[in-house]
Parts: C-alpha cells; sequence; structure tokens
C-alpha cells in the first residue's frame, strides 16, 4: 500500500497546514503594517517617499452621518451577465449578488457613479444613445435626466458641493479635459483648455473649493488643484511617481488616491527637475498601485500615508462618515469590492463570490428606488456538437477566420463565443479584427521548443491567437498597457476606433507600453520597455470584450530562459483562450477519446523524454501514475 500513502500525502498536507494556520491565528498578535519606514528606501524624489502604514486621523463625521449600526449604501457599477449596470446594497448584502438592487437597465454600460450632496441623486456615465454621456437617476422617483448632449467622449462625472453643478472629462476639445456644467445641462465651460496634456477623474471638494483631477501634463499621472472657474492651477504631487483617482473626504480636510509610490520608491533615482521618460519614472516597471491618503491645507497635500497594500487597489470612494473607504482590487478572474477602516487599517472584502465591481459611491441613505437584478438574455450561446469518435464533443470548423494559409477549427463547445464576440468586436471598434488569426486549434502530437507549450490550450480547441499589429492608416490599430495582477505581467489590447467621433470607444488614460527596440534596448535595459506617450484618439478596450465573452488572458512569461524581457514571444499579449472553470486536462477530454490522450500524454514522457517540470505537468492535471508522486511528498522515504 506503499503508492495509498503516497498518494494520501497532499491531504495530510491540506490538513497540517489548516491546523498551523489555525494556531497562528489564535494566538497571533494583532496584524502588523510593513516595517519598512521612509529611511529605509533608496529614493532622491523631492521627499515624496513610501511612507510607512500609519494612523491615519479619521475626518470629522459631518451632520447626519450615518452610525457603526447603520453604515449606509454603497452604489455601485457591476457587471451581470456581459453587461455593466448601477447597482445598490448595504455593505452587508453586497456580498450576496441576488440581493443587490438594480438602480438602471439598458444603460450598459454604466460608470462612475457620483452621489449628490443631498444623497437625492447619482450622476454617471453611459453609452445608452450611442456615445459616452453623462446621466442623473432620481434616488426617489427612478427617473432619468441626460445632462450632456454632445458627440464627443464626456465621463466621470462630480457635483458642486450646492448640486447645482458637475464637473466631468470631455474630449470635446480633441483633448482630454476637465469641464463644468450646469446639472440643467446649459453653460458647460472647460476649465483646462490650455494644458495640452491629458487631464481627467475630477472631485469637486465638498467646501466647494477646489476640484482636483489627475493629469498627465508632465508625463506622469500627477494630482493637480483647480478653483471652479479653473484659475490658480497646481501640482499638488509634484513628484515622478503615478498618482491618480482623487477623492475627498466628507470634511474635505483629507485626500485618498491611488499611486505606485510604493512600488517605485526604491527605483526611482532621477531628481525631481529632470523630465520623466516618456512618461512615467525611469524604470517604467513601478506596477503596483495602493491607496493613500494626504493631508489637505488647501494649497498642498502632505503627509501622505498608504492606507492598503493587496497589489492593484483603485477605485477608493469615502464613507458618509469619513471613517471608511471602499475601493476595488484587481484580480485575474475577478474584480471585488473592499473597505478598510482608517483606524484599523485592515482590508474587508465585501464581495465573496467571483464579480467584476467598477467604481462607487456611498451613501448615507437606504435607496427607494430598485429591483431584484434582472437575468438578461446570454450575449451567446454556445452549440456544442457531440462527437463520435469516443470523445464527448467534436471540433467545429471556422471556415469564415482566415489563418495563414487556410482556415482553422475551435471546439465545438467554444466557437460561438468566438463568433459572437468577433460580431461585437467589429461592431465597437469598426475593425473586424478576429477575422484573421495568428494562430488557433494545433494538432494534438505537435511538439514544441522553449517558445510554446506542449501542453497548450491550443491543443484543446479553446484558444486562439490575435494578430500581433495591425497596420492602418499609417499606424498600428493595436495598442497595448501593461498590468501587474497577483505578481504577474498582463497585458490590456486597445483597438484604434475606425470612426474617431465618438460614436465609438473612449480616450486612453493609460499609458501604451513601448516594445520598440530603443525602449527595450537603451531607454530600459533589461526591463522590457518603458511607458509610452498617450496617443490622442478614441480606442475600444479589446480585452474586456473579450472577458465579457469567457475568453481571457494569460499572463506574459518570466522564466530565466524564456522572459518577455528579453524574448518577443514570451508577451503573449496576443493570446486568449476560453476555459469556462475546466482545467487543461478536462478541457482536452472534451475533444479527445481516452485512448489518444494517454497515447500523446504519457506522464513518463511528458516528465523525463520533454523535460517539463513535474509540478507543471501536475497542474496541468494529467495523471500521474503513483510512483511520480515523490516530488510532491512532504518527507522522502
Amino acid at each position: 500500500m506503499k503508492h495509498s500513502r503516497q498518494l494520501l500525502r497532499p491531504f495530510a498536507i491540506v490538513i497540517l497546514s489548516l491546523f498551523i494556520l489555525f494556531v497562528v491565528i489564535q494566538f497571533a498578535p494583532a496584524a502588523q503594517a510593513p516595517t519598512e519606514t521612509a529611511s529605509g528606501l533608496t529614493t532622491h524624489v523631492a521627499a515624496i517617499t513610501a511612507a510607512p502604514r500609519a494612523t491615519v486621523p479619521a475626518p470629522t463625521a459631518p451632520p447626519g452621518a450615518p452610525s457603526a449600526s447603520n453604515a449606509g449604501t454603497i452604489l455601485f457599477s457591476a457587471e451581470r451577465g456581459g453587461r455593466w449596470e448601477l447597482y445598490a446594497a448595504t455593505p452587508e448584502t453586497v456580498q450576496a449578488p441576488a440581493q443587490w438592487k438594480q438602480l438602471t437597465r439598458g444603460y450598459d454600460p454604466v460608470r462612475a457613479p457620483a452621489l449628490s450632496p443631498d444623497a437625492q441623486r447619482v450622476a454617471f456615465q453611459s453609452r445608452r444613445d450611442g456615445n459616452w454621456e453623462i446621466y442623473i437617476l432620481d434616488l426617489q422617483n427612478g427617473a432619468v435626466t441626460r445632462v450632456t448632449n454632445a458627440p464627443a467622449y464626456d465621463g466621470a462625472p462630480t457635483w458642486s458641493p450646492d448640486g447645482a453643478q458637475l464637473a466631468f472629462e470631455s474630449y470635446r476639445a480633441r483633448n482630454l479635459d476637465i469641464w463644468r456644467v450646469n446639472a440643467d445641462s446649459t453653460n458647460p465651460v472647460n476649465l483646462t483648455a490650455n494644458d495640452p496634456g491629458y487631464d481627467f477623474a475630477p472631485a469637486w471638494s465638498p467646501d466647494g473649493k477646489t476640484i482636483v483631477f489627475t493629469s498627465w501634463a508632465t508625463g506622469n499621472k500627477q494630482l493637480f488643484a483647480v478653483t471652479p472657474n479653473g484659475e490658480q492651477r497646481t501640482n499638488l504631487s509634484n513628484n515622478r511617481f503615478h498618482d491618480e483617482q482623487p477623492a475627498w473626504s466628507p470634511d474635505s480636510k483629507h485626500i485618498a488616491f491611488v499611486s505606485n509610490r510604493e512600488a517605485c520608491a526604491v527605483q526611482v533615482q532621477a531628481a525631481l527637475d529632470k523630465p520623466p521618460l516618456q512618461g512615467g519614472v525611469d524604470s517604467g516597471n513601478c506596477q503596483r498601485r495602493n491607496i493613500f491618503v494626504a493631508d489637505f491645507d488647501g494649497t498642498r497635500l502632505t503627509n501622505p500615508k498608504q492606507l492598503t497594500y493587496l497589489g492593484r487597489d483603485l477605485a477608493p470612494t469615502w464613507s458618509p462618515d469619513g471613517k471608511q473607504i471602499a475601493f476595488t482590487v484587481a484580480r485575474v478572474a475577478q474584480q471585488p469590492l473592499y473597505t478598510i477602516a482608517l483606524q484599523e487599517q485592515i482590508p474587508h472584502a465585501l464581495t465573496t463570490a467571483p464579480v467584476w465591481v467598477g467604481t462607487s459611491a456611498w451613501s448615507p441613505n437606504a435607496i427607494a428606488i430598485g429591483a431584484a437584478p434582472v437575468d438578461e438574455p446570454p450575449l451567446y450561446v454556445e452549440k456544442p456538437v457531440p462527437a463520435t469518435d469516443g470523445s464527448a464533443y467534436d471540433f467545429a470548423g471556422m471556415k469564415e477566420v482566415y489563418l495563414a494559409p487556410s482556415w482553422g477549427i475551435l471546439s465545438s463547445t467554444v466557437s460561438e463565443s468566438y463568433r459572437a464576440l468577433r460580431a461585437r468586436v467589429a461592431q465597437d471598434s469598426g475593425i473586424d479584427f478576429l477575422a484573421t488569426l495568428s494562430d488557433m486549434t494545433r494538432l494534438i502530437g505537435s511538439r514544441c521548443d522553449n517558445t510554446c507549450d506542449d501542453l497548450s490550450w491550443h491543443k484543446s480547441g479553446r484558444a486562439v491567437d490575435t494578430l500581433l499589429s495591425l497596420p492602418t492608416n499609417g499606424g498600428d490599430a493595436v495598442t497595448l498597457a501593461r498590468e501587474d495582477v497577483g505578481g504577474e505581467v498582463y497585458w490590456r489590447l486597445y483597438l484604434r476606433a475606425a470612426k474617431q467621433d465618438g460614436s465609438m470607444g473612449e480616450p486612453l488614460t493609460a499609458a501604451p507600453w513601448d516594445l520598440t527596440y530603443n525602449a527595450r534596448a537603451n531607454l530600459a535595459p533589461g526591463q522590457g520597455g518603458v511607458e509610452g506617450a498617450i496617443p490622442t484618439g478614441y480606442y475600444v478596450d479589446f480585452t474586456e470584450l473579450a472577458r465579457l465573452y469567457g475568453w481571457t488572458r494569460i499572463a506574459a512569461h518570466d522564466d530565466a530562459d524564456f522572459d518577455w524581457r528579453n524574448h518577443r514571444e514570451a508577451l503573449e499579449f496576443w493570446h486568449f483562450q476560453k476555459e469556462d472553470g475546466l482545467n487543461w486536462w478536462q478541457a482536452m477530454q472534451q475533444v479527445y477519446p481516452p485512448q489518444l490522450l494517454t497515447k500523446n500524454f504519457d506522464w513518463e514522457i511528458i516528465v523525463n523524454t520533454w523535460e517539463k517540470e513535474p509540478s507543471r505537468v501536475y497542474l496541468k492535471d494529467v495523471p500521474p501514475p503513483p510512483d511520480a508522486w515523490p516530488w510532491y511528498a512532504l518527507v522522502p522515504e
């Protein structure tokens, strides 16, 4: 029974680990922040350093703020069934999507909810009428009013403290600027007309004196401030990091914002008076994003303190009493909503089910309107074809998709979602981007060198590689932005819209990644490139569209002999696969009979002849023989 004991070892390890974890939790002291202090970091950046986690004084609660037992209601944009709409839930019921209140329907996509000062209305942006406009939803009677009416992109509204005006970001002047408009749609004014850089994500202070926003004016994202009349423009950040997404505390004394200064402080060596390298800091690789809180004395930000450490923390919003901040955390397969109390500084996940939450607003009141979430018709319906060779399903010919020199096939379990995605991308961008591919389904017996995987999802018929570039109108329609999630490097792929009149896409606010030889070899040798300059115009987020249809990206490779920083084929920005909750072996079992799988994927051959790392083969769920377990054993026999 030697083999039986070996097979049981993983379960024993799990039980032992859980017991140890229980003991640690029960008897460990209260969680402590990282102990690094600013003095322990190497930086020459004008006294701006990665601050240690320290106590942030809670702002004074405004009149009528909810008590601890009445935490109010969080309004947020979220995706359900491929559609982004506006929802509301208490902090206690956010974790159960079935208990959400759906506030909009037919406004997909909805973004950037902003609560009016009296908590009776919420402004948001939507493409309901064919382009991005700003709307106001009355939270008492459910009436929706369109505020802006221009062909160009309008978004990210924020209220004046009297509720009579809105500030917002707009591309009306063929440049992303901060505008102001009356809530009744009259008198739109460009507040940053004289700034050639992109200005976006405004936040109007509750005392009415200041509008803070994010700007690319210095070549990296900085927090700037202007008066409501567009005067006294001031750089509040004044550093070489990326500071963005500002949010005011209820008493106007503090600003929460997103920054990469903790990730960059060790790396940045250049003096502040030197210009940034094509956008961003010298290394260009400071990719973590965390929430910071700084004091605001009316003219400058002081005493910045890091509040979160989860890796890619975004979109902060304050609770009505100023004691907590809600924010989202970007993960590989979800984007949950969190809260963190300024005094405790321990993050709490409000959403436990896999959900995608966007930005949010926090109301002190219960929401009178809304209904149970509506299940809309699916974006696609797969049509799996039963197989006759001993496998479960057959492949489907994709003759309408060009794959040089002919056409390819996909598993019939995913072919319809691909067709639906192709149509959606063509509709939203004006480009039939998925009509031609670089790669599709590979033969089961095909072998690879170190630039590809013998156990690839391509063999399951559930993966495609897009074109690496798409020359159009003298440029490339494909643009990439780097996103580090969960310690891995991912790429967000954008397509330059065929129509540049505002009816397709939106302006970019994320810097594209410069993969040119100059960037990789000269500007940032060994770093794989740098952030490039923001391109003008409208772009469509292909990666998000693919995700809505179940097709997800994969991380770039960073193996010692196959690293994206020095090997272009390791980038993998072109690869998308549809897993549907399956592991690789289960996906292969759907389309190949058992005897063919056994013949082509024998564990001993994979590990000994192909020299694949056993742990990676195990993660693919290829059945191991009993004697293959010693590598996984706690102690050898």
